[in-house]
């Protein structure tokens, strides 16, 4: 199956048939916001207004608003697309495999090259079959109206569609009528979802397996999917709704077939030593060798599953969503029937009867999954679909139904003064309130169901006329409580499911009420609790399997959950499946295990583990275990008694644990007794109080402060702030500041408003400031990093802090060491690592002897030192000091150097401090195996990627020096002064441009100001900070003439050639080009985009553009922006630009209709004409916004941050010179 065709046709199938839909509900005059009058006539209704009959009962009409009135018409357009979608899918899968009853395709043609489906051509073959009206057929047939060739196939289809609903329900039954009123239109026309279902979609891919259905499915609401994810980051709930799709998870088949083959197969294998099925079953895992002292248990075990007969084994998937893991249960339970010699055509309706229950909370999954199951009966039965016509089929799949609408009025005029009715329907009408929020998860008690449903019935035989819409209401609900009350509450032998992935922080209001108060071990998220409620669902000794995400193993918040399971239930194996196993998510976050968990506790039975986190690839990992169960892989196997592990602290399922490490565990101190791990604040609103340093002013950042009395003192507004970031080690990853102006007091009154008290998100506030060490919260890496003084700290950048200051660099060795690495490995080896974790750390005291210790802290200073200086070389630090091409030049008042001879010192330079590095963490990584005794388990080697120094690379420093280049030009460095020269405040005060000078400060980390004098500036920056970037020279001074300035003032005049070549080259200069044009083509097109991901998306130079046709760029620095600056670039930039190209226009307009250039030099100019007309045309419209952002004046606020500042320049909305109103951009489109 090629799933990425598949993939584009649904979801593009879902955007075709909502806009089809609205069209049609247009056409019948309902839009969003108003429903427009219709004129009932003979046949039908029309619109007021319109001309166009729809033979179609008004009352159908009426009963759509009425729908869409009580929600919406996005949510019920919504819902007829998914219908007709499922059918046409289903349709499609049923022509192709030849299982339409009529024995006619319906979607397509048998013939190659034929588009119209054969049904148009055959009809007369199905009148009698599909009930259809022969008069009203063949009138449309003999209409001469495109349109009636079009309704008599919709008639014929949906016809075909009601007849299915006999054999077929769910999927089949019968509509609303509003769901035919909405039927699409033109469906024969070329380019219609069903011809391009056809036409996309191999024929062959529809005849592999029926699975194809729930992919579909899958991929169409993957984009809403996408939509609820989004709006969950702008912390918008996920509301009932949206948990279908957000939840719908697509089970790579191997894995459903090792949940399936070793839970039902196991019930079934272990009870009859049915060797021939074991043998059949490909995943089925061997358990291992048990101790002789638990024979009797288990000999037990199976002696209770030798009475089980096929019919008895009933199998329960509670978020059955497509029904892809009861597909595979149906062909194990086949197998099951057939060693058991019951007759073949019999067994497909026994397994569906008797054998087959699924549950879930979306309608439209249950009901693929209850056709992909009839199609599989089929498969096996070619008569399946005639027998059940005589015998309709009594199925187990379950949409939850919710109760709402059966008021007490209803229970009392049901219950007719029985009080055991009267109980039993209230519990039911209490327990399924509000159904769909919680789904399987509900915990139903037994009632009387038989006498329930004879009561139903009497009701249903009565004629009282007084309580009709009692009656009503009943036989339309009940019904479907009473099937999902009875599925709910029985016991189950195997319960398999992979339940949804979603966190009690995502979770709306009333589902995470329910989750906490019910489940309060597992509430964390909702995958851990279906380890609660499928438990919950099965028989003593009963087997439920799962896949879900592997933090309930390792985390300390599911401690409880852990102790709970294996007290009174057994792991028969597990998968530790790890990252990338899912084929739509390619991540290494998520991370997953398989499992199969016995309802019983067998004591010391030792279950059997296959790690399969080191194979990179969903295939690697299905190759492999693989051949686990077929006994050819022994590696990566663990046999183990988990309780075992319950010794290490937090309890974690680290199956991979040795009896040494785990002493290391008992014997050892824990690191809490050292040192303070200390969890950070949560600001609650982070784009409100979080900027990166480089947005805001930076005579407003304190970088100094030694304590809150100091900070508040300052009266400053930003502090730099430890908030995580990548993989790093030793130093770096100081990026952001914090508003903490005032002690904090705008982010504390923001947090009481929101907890009550401000201390349950801002943390710890007597270690603000404190030197220490600080690593990433979620990080893949344990990356821990010496903090100096004069920060505060994040949830995501937890710190640590020690009384003895003395030990900082031994712990600090130890948390970047392979040792601690393991043992936080065995605790969590999930990305988030906890305070809980570190705190358990066992501590060798060895570490800390004299001669062991001055070795290290020797090592730590080094390791700080090269990964500070190693941050600091480049611009986003703000402690960098001038571009490493650049580095001693001036000192050494070097002039006529080669850049590219610069590179090869740098890169030399590099790879030996890279060396370095790697060579003290070995030796760092000996001392400590050495000491913990841990030769057997660990090599000291580091691999080059755990070394967290950047590598150079030629065009990544190239391009770093253009925008050390653009910011000497801009007035933010330069070339005769070491760090950051302005930043925000008087620029008058940084640059004297009367006598060209440049003021020099220095400043120490303490923040004393040891230096601050005028110095003479070899290179000045643009005066009025508006910097123009053309194709070609049109200003006397734009960026390229500036930048070959800025190279002749660092390197020299002689090598200004040989260094523009070297540039152009690594930029991609082409043949045609000279480097100048080279070069100015990557301002032109190239170097905006590289500055924003340089900066995050939050430029500090901001890009003037006219649109897509480059009419006008220029760049201003941000920080030097003023209320003037829209004016001054209009009348001296824009208006001066318009009148260049007006007159290079003249000039090529007389080229291209004279007869003295050659026909080449004529097409050249009409070609730069046409160009120049669209250039000019732009630029006229984009004075329009220009004029208006001047005269508005508007400025900028720094503390507000880049992204708030920029978007004042975007989207604006101006009234044009046409009258009419237009949404423009002032800046380039981030």
């Amino acid at each position: 199956m090629n799933k990425n065709k598949v993939k584009a046709f649904a979801t593009w199938a879902r955007s075709n048939l909502i806009e089809k839909i609205k069209d049609r509900a247009y056409k019948i005059g309902i839009e969003d916001n108003r429903i427009r009058d219709i004129e009932v006539v003979k046949s039908g209704f029309k619109v007021m207004g319109g001309e166009e009959i729809f033979n179609i009962s008004p009352k159908h009409r009426k009963s759509l608003i009425k729908e869409i009135e009580s929600k919406s018409l996005d949510e019920v357009v919504e819902e007829v697309a998914y219908t007709w979608f499922n059918r046409f899918i289903a349709l499609r899968y049923m022509e192709v495999n030849d299982y339409l009853p009529i024995g006619i395709r319906i979607i397509s043609s048998e013939i190659p090259g034929k588009r119209e489906p054969d049904i148009l051509f055959r009809f007369g073959e199905v009148i009698r079959e599909l009930r259809l009206d022969s008069n009203l057929v063949y009138k449309l047939l003999d209409s001469s109206k495109n349109s009636d060739r079009e309704n008599l196939y919709k008639y014929i289809l949906i016809r075909q569609c009601n007849e299915l609903g006999n054999i077929i329900p769910g999927l089949f039954e019968k509509t609303e009528n509003y769901t035919e009123l909405l039927f699409p239109d033109n469906l024969l026309e070329e380019g219609s979802i069903l011809r391009k279902m056809c036409n996309d979609i191999d024929e062959e891919d529809w005849k592999e397996e029926v699975e194809i259905i729930g992919w579909m499915y899958q991929y169409y609401i993957s984009e809403k999917k996408d939509k609820v994810f989004d709006d969950l980051k702008k912390n918008v709930k996920i509301t009932k709704e949206n948990i279908p799709a957000a939840t719908q998870l697509f089970t790579p088949k191997w894995i459903v077939k090792y949940l399936v083959e070793n839970s039902l197969g196991t019930i079934w294998i272990q009870g009859h030593e049915d060797e021939n099925l074991k043998n059949e079953l490909k995943y089925y895992l061997e358990e291992d060798i048990q101790d002789f002292e638990i024979d009797d248990i288990l000999h037990n075990i199976k002696l209770g599953r030798k009475n089980l007969h096929p019919e008895d084994i009933k199998v329960l998937d509670p978020c059955m969503g497509s029904g892809h893991i009861l597909l595979y249960a149906f062909d194990v339970l086949y197998k099951i029937y057939k060693s058991a010699a019951y007759p073949e055509r019999e067994i497909p309706r026994k397994i569906l009867e008797n054998n087959i229950f699924g549950l879930d909370i979306d309608l439209r999954a249950s009901q693929i999954g209850m056709f992909c199951l009839i199609m599989k009966a089929r498969a096996y039965n070619r008569r399946f679909f005639r027998e059940v016509e005589k015998n309709p089929l009594k199925l187990n799949i379950v949409a939850i139904e919710e109760s709402n609408g059966i008021t007490y009025e209803i229970i009392e005029y049901f219950a007719k003064e029985d009080e055991e009715l009267r109980g039993d329907l209230s519990y039911l009408v209490n327990t399924f309130k509000d159904g769909k929020e919680f789904g399987s998860i509900l915990r139903v008690e037994k009632v009387n169901f038989q006498r329930l449903k004879e009561r139903l019935e009497e009701i249903n035989e009565e004629n009282n006329l007084v309580f009709s819409d009692y009656r009503q209401i009943l036989l339309n609900k009940l019904p479907k409580l009473i099937n999902q009350g009875e599925i709910m509450s029985i016991k189950y032998e195997v319960c398999i499911t992979n339940p949804p992935y979603m966190g009690l922080r995502g979770a709306n209001d009333t589902l995470a009420k329910y989750l906490t108060n019910h489940y309060p071990l597992s509430k964390h998220d909702l995958f851990s609790v279906y380890m609660e409620v499928c438990k919950s669902y099965l028989k003593k000794d009963g087997i439920y399997a799962m896949v879900n995400q592997h933090s309930w193993m390792f985390l300390s918040s599911f401690l409880e959950l852990r102790n709970k399971i294996l007290e009174d239930s057994t792991f028969i194996s597990m998968i530790h499946l790890g990252s990338r196993v899912f084929e739509d998510n390619v991540g290494t976050i998520v991370q997953n295990v398989a499992f199969i968990n016995q309802n019983s506790e067998i004591p010391k039975y030792k279950t059997r583990v296959v790690d399969l986190t080191k194979e990179l690839t969903a295939l690697e990992k299905k190759i492999k275990i693989k051949s686990v169960c077929s006994g050819m892989e022994r590696d990566g196997i663990y046999n183990i008694w988990l309780k075992k592990l319950m010794t290490i602290p937090t309890k974690p399922f680290a199956y991979w644990a040795n009896d040494n490490v785990l002493n290391l565990f008992s014997n050892l101190h824990k690191f809490e007794n050292i040192a303070k791990p200390r969890q950070g604040m949560a600001t609650s609103d982070n784009k409100r109080f979080l900027r990166e340093w480089y947005e805001v002013d930076i005579n407003e950042i304190n970088f100094s402060a030694v304590d809150r009395d100091e900070a508040l003192l300052s009266k400053k507004k930003w502090f730099p702030y430890n908030k995580g970031g990548e993989y790093r080690k030793w130093f770096g990853n100081n990026r952001y500041v914090i508003n903490w102006e005032k002690d904090g007091s705008e982010v504390k009154d923001y947090a009481a408003k929101l907890y009550k008290s401000y201390s349950r998100t801002i943390k710890n506030e007597e270690f603000y400031f404190k030197s220490g060490l600080t690593y990433t919260f979620i990080s893949e890496n344990m990356g821990v990093r010496y903090s100096p003084q004069g920060f505060i700290f994040d949830v995501a950048g937890s710190s640590i802090f020690l009384d003895d200051k003395d030990l900082e660099k031994v712990v600090l060795a130890l948390l970047c060491s392979k040792v601690a690495n393991m043992f936080l490995d065995i605790m969590n080896p999930t990305y988030n690592i906890q305070v809980g974790d570190l705190k358990n750390i066992p501590i060798h005291e060895d570490v800390f002897k004299e001669e062991i210790k001055s070795i290290i802290d020797e090592i730590v200073e080094e390791n700080i030192a090269i990964s500070e200086a190693e941050w600091n070389d480049f611009e986003t630090s703000w402690n960098f000091r001038t571009h490493p091409l650049m580095r001693d030049l001036r000192e050494r008042k070097v002039k006529n150097v080669t850049i590219e001879s610069r590179f090869k010192l740098w890169e030399k330079e590099n790879m030996k401090i890279i060396e370095k590095l790697k060579n003290n963490e070995e030796k760092l990584n000996k001392i400590f195996i050495d000491v913990y005794g841990l030769n057997e388990e660990l090599s000291p080697d580091v691999p080059y990627k755990d070394i967290t120094l950047r590598r150079i690379e030629l065009e990544r420093e190239v391009k770093s020096l253009i925008s050390f280049a653009v910011g000497c030009i801009m007035g933010r460095y330069s070339i005769d002064v070491d760090g950051l020269v302005y930043g925000g405040g008087n620029f008058q005060d940084k640059w004297d441009f009367k006598n060209h000078r440049v003021k020099k400060v220095e400043i120490d980390s303490t923040g004393k100001v040891n230096e601050n004098r005028w110095v003479n500036s070899s290179f000045m920056p643009k005066f009025d900070n508006i910097m123009p970037i053309t194709e070609e020279k049109y200003f006397s001074e734009d960026l390229m003439t500036k930048f070959i300035e800025f190279l002749k003032a660092v390197y020299g005049n002689e090598v200004l050639e040989e260094n523009l070549n070297f540039i152009a080259n690594i930029l991609g200069k082409k043949d045609s080009e000279t480097s100048r044009q080279s070069i100015r083509r990557y301002f032109f097109k190239e170097f905006y985009k590289d500055h924003i991901k340089a900066y995050g998306k939050k430029p500090i130079y901001w890009l003037f553009d006219s649109g897509k046709n480059d009419g006008f760029k220029a760049l201003v620095y941000a920080h030097r922006y003023d209320s003037l600056t829209v004016a001054l670039l209009r009348t001296e930039y824009v208006h001066i630009m318009q009148r260049k190209y007006e007159g290079e226009l003249s000039t090529l307009e007389l080229i291209k209709d004279s007869q003295e250039y050659s026909a080449k030099e004529r097409a050249i100019a009409r070609k730069k004409s046409e160009k120049l007309k669209r250039k000019i045309e732009e630029l006229i419209e984009y004075d329009e916004i220009v004029a208006y952002m001047a005269n508005e004046k508007k400025s900028i606020n720094l503390d507000e941050g880049i992204k708030e500042n920029y978007d004042k320049f975007q989207g604006i909305k101006i009234m044009k010179t046409n009258g009419k109103e237009a949404k423009m951009n002032l800046l380039y489109k981030i």
